[in-house]
């Protein structure tokens, strides 16, 4: 059995708690867990919020508890309170000076939480630490282009490595990953997740966004910390009901930021545009998608492209559901 363990140089006083949101998906809440109790440094408590329609997921925590001297926490939200409100309830409940957030489809490293948590070590005062995402297939097959790709576009590269400079770029530019992070447990409940009705799908940056803009200090530690699965699509959401990234290209127009943020909106805006655009399309907000698509984030470069010219396509063609 796994027994809690102090990180490397980090004070005594820490205590780590794990949070997993899951939806009916109790294979893969398997593997998650398994990667938290296999982990160098065990937390303190895993803690599980479970949205699922069946029994299904506590059977399975029922077992993993006989496996493990980690505490795990388990409630079954009946009835469901929906990815937002799931979170925060996850929040509430942990009782660790530290939170790490775990999707039910991800894992962590099993050098997640010690090299997370000896952040602090460095600097006491620290907010949040975060690493690099490896891309998993659906079957948990590693991608290392895909993996490049997605650390190199959102800075967690070697170069950008230690006390970020600016916290306001960590959450407008998505340097702080949407799980796998390590924050301390009263900043993540001091920032809630905002309810779908005003935020929709977006309130991954959303969150990221406002955490950025606390003025906190947050550290990126050079290491691959958690790997992140691909749906069976091979892509991160597939559902024409998604608008996430809609979500956040219309947050980062309208945030109020110092005028040294605006070359970091205009990136922001330029990578989530053709996402953006298709999302508006799916969901038949044709007017949305226009405004997107003639704006300077959607240069002609882009328009002339192949994809560019599917998305004219398909603003001029009612009723054409492809992918963006």
């Amino acid at each position: 059995m796994n027994q809690p363990a102090q990180a490397a140089n980090a004070p005594a006083h820490f205590t780590v708690t794990i949070c997993i949101p899951t939806y009916n998906r109790p294979a893969l809440l398997e593997e998650a867990v398994r990667s938290c109790m296999a982990q160098t440094c065990p937390p303190d408590e895993i803690v599980i919020g479970d949205d699922s329609r069946d029994d299904l997921s506590r059977q399975l925590v029922s077992r993993l508890r006989a496996e493990t001297d980690i505490p795990i926490a388990y409630q079954h939200n009946i009835p469901s309170l929906g990815q937002n409100a799931n979170m925060n309830d996850l929040f509430q409940r942990a009782s660790g000076s530290h939170i790490v957030l775990l999707h039910d489809d991800d894992l962590l490293q099993p050098n997640a939480v010690e090299d997370l948590l000896g952040c602090w070590a460095l600097h006491p005062d620290l907010t949040g630490a975060f690493g690099k995402q490896i891309i998993i297939s659906s079957d948990g097959q590693e991608i290392p282009h895909r993996s490049e790709a997605l650390n190199r576009t959102y800075r967690r590269t070697s170069d950008l490595a230690g006390l970020q400079p600016r916290s306001w770029e960590v959450g407008l530019s998505q340097q702080f990953p949407n799980c796998g992070w390590m924050l301390l447990g009263s900043v993540a409940r001091a920032t809630p997740w905002k309810p779908a009705s005003e935020v929709g799908n977006g309130g991954e940056f959303d969150f990221g966004v406002r955490l950025g803009l606390t003025g906190g200090k947050f550290y990126f530690v050079d290491k691959y910390t958690c790997k992140y699965r691909l749906n069976s699509q091979g892509s991160m959401s597939s559902s024409l009901k998604d608008d996430a990234a809609l979500q956040a290209y219309k947050l980062t127009e309208s945030l109020p930021l110092p005028p040294e943020a605006e070359p970091c909106r205009r990136n922001a805006l330029r990578r989530s545009a053709p996402v953006a655009m298709g999302q508006a399309l799916n969901l038949g907000d044709k007017r949305t998608a226009w405004r997107i698509y003639s704006s300077p984030n959607h240069p002609w470069r882009l328009r002339l492209q192949p994809g560019g010219v599917k998305r004219l396509i398909r603003l001029a063609l009612p009723n054409l559901k492809t992918s963006a």
